[in-house]
C-alpha cells in the first residue's frame, strides 16, 4: 500500500506524470477568448507519458479536460452544449466543417454567446468510436484547418505526415482565430509547441540512454528505438479514415 500511494504522491496532479519528468513548471500559462473543453478517452488518460492533451490543458487558462467516450449520457457535455451562454463547436474536419485556413469567423457567427471548442483526444480508433457513440456533436458546427507544417511529433507515427497532435491542433486553430481577428495572444501561444518539443527530446533521450529514469513500467531495460519519422511508412487506412487528431 506505501509503495503504492508514493507512486501516486510522486505524480502532478496537472499533467499526471512523474513529477521527475514534469514540465508543468516551465509552462507559462496563457487566457484565450475562445472557451476549450478536451474530450479526452479513457485510455488516452491513462496514457500520460505521451499524450498531450494535458500538456495543453496546462497550458490554457479557460481550458478543462472531460474524460469519457460515450457523450451523449456525460450530464457536464450535455449541459455545455444546452447553455444559453455557450456557442459550443467541434474541431473535427468534414465536407460540412468550416475551414479556418480559408472561411473567415466572426462574432457575429457566436450568436451574442461566447464560443466554446471541443477538441477529441484519442487514438484514431477511439476518437472514431467517440463520434460514434456520441450523437449530440454530430449537430454542433464544425472547425477545422489546413495544416501546412508536418507535426513534430516524432515520438509517436501519425497516419499521414499533416496530422497533427492535439497540443499541435489546438495551435493553429488559435493561430488561425488570430488572423481572423478572434484571439490575441501574440507569442504566448508558442508555449504549446516549446511544451511538446520538451516532451519530444526527453522521450528520445530515454529511449536512447537505458541509464536514464523513463516513464515505463517495465523498466529500463525494455527501451523502445524510436524511427525518424521519414523513415515510417504512411497507413493505407488513411483514405478510410476521417479523424486526424491523435494523443
Amino acid at each position: 500500500m506505501d509503495e503504492e500511494w508514493s507512486k501516486y504522491r510522486d505524480l502532478c496532479l496537472s499533467c499526471f506524470r512523474p513529477r521527475q519528468i514534469c514540465f508543468c513548471s516551465s509552462i507559462r500559462p496563457f487566457n484565450t477568448y475562445f472557451t476549450f473543453r478536451i474530450l479526452m478517452h479513457p485510455k488516452e488518460a491513462k496514457r500520460e507519458h505521451v499524450g498531450t492533451g494535458r500538456l495543453a490543458n496546462a497550458a490554457l487558462d479557460n481550458c478543462e479536460i472531460i474524460i469519457g467516450s460515450d457523450f451523449d449520457q456525460h450530464q457536464t457535455v450535455q449541459e455545455l452544449i444546452n447553455s444559453p451562454i455557450y456557442f459550443p463547436m467541434l474541431l473535427y474536419p468534414g465536407k460540412n466543417s468550416i475551414n479556418l485556413s480559408s472561411s473567415p469567423l466572426s462574432l457575429e457567427f457566436f450568436n451574442k454567446r461566447m464560443p466554446l471548442l471541443f477538441i477529441i483526444d484519442g487514438t484514431w480508433a477511439a476518437a472514431k468510436a467517440m463520434m460514434r457513440e456520441s450523437k449530440t456533436l454530430h449537430h454542433l458546427p464544425r472547425l477545422s484547418f489546413d495544416p501546412t507544417i508536418e507535426s513534430k511529433f516524432a515520438i509517436k507515427q501519425q497516419p499521414q505526415k499533416f496530422c497533427l497532435s492535439t497540443i499541435e491542433s489546438i495551435y493553429y486553430v488559435l493561430r488561425c482565430l488570430e488572423s481572423h481577428g478572434l484571439e490575441n495572444i501574440g507569442t504566448q501561444k508558442e508555449v504549446l509547441l516549446e511544451s511538446l518539443a520538451k516532451l519530444v527530446n526527453f522521450q528520445i533521450k530515454c529511449a536512447s540512454d537505458p541509464t536514464l529514469t523513463s516513464y515505463r513500467r517495465s523498466g529500463p531495460t525494455e527501451i523502445k528505438q524510436y524511427k525518424d519519422p521519414s523513415s515510417r511508412i504512411p497507413s493505407k487506412r488513411w483514405m478510410h479514415r476521417k479523424v486526424c487528431f491523435d494523443g
